[in-house]
């Protein structure tokens, strides 16, 4: 379902809310797993457009796992999204 909710992202059908809320999910779960990552203080910036690229690349089988996983760390090191 996750990648649904990513295609759904990328075309603005969800938020970037609910978006997150599920990758935050995911990880609380164990379903995803992020390599260690040092979490950055939450900066309250806005999630940067070429995330949403990787998710619509990643749902369609584009990109692979690890890729999209890159750009999900980077949401974390940079205070985008706290897990």
């Amino acid at each position: 379902w996750i990648k649904s909710n990513a295609e759904w992202w990328a075309s603005n059908q969800i938020d970037d809310e609910t978006f997150v809320q599920g990758i935050q999910y995911l990880i609380t779960n164990g379903i995803m797993n992020i390599p260690e990552t040092k979490s950055g203080e939450s900066s309250g910036k806005k999630i940067p457009s070429w995330i949403k690229s990787n998710a619509e690349w990643w749902a369609s089988n584009q990109i692979d796992d690890e890729t999209f996983v890159q750009g999900i760390q980077y949401l974390i090191t940079n205070g985008i999204m706290t897990v």
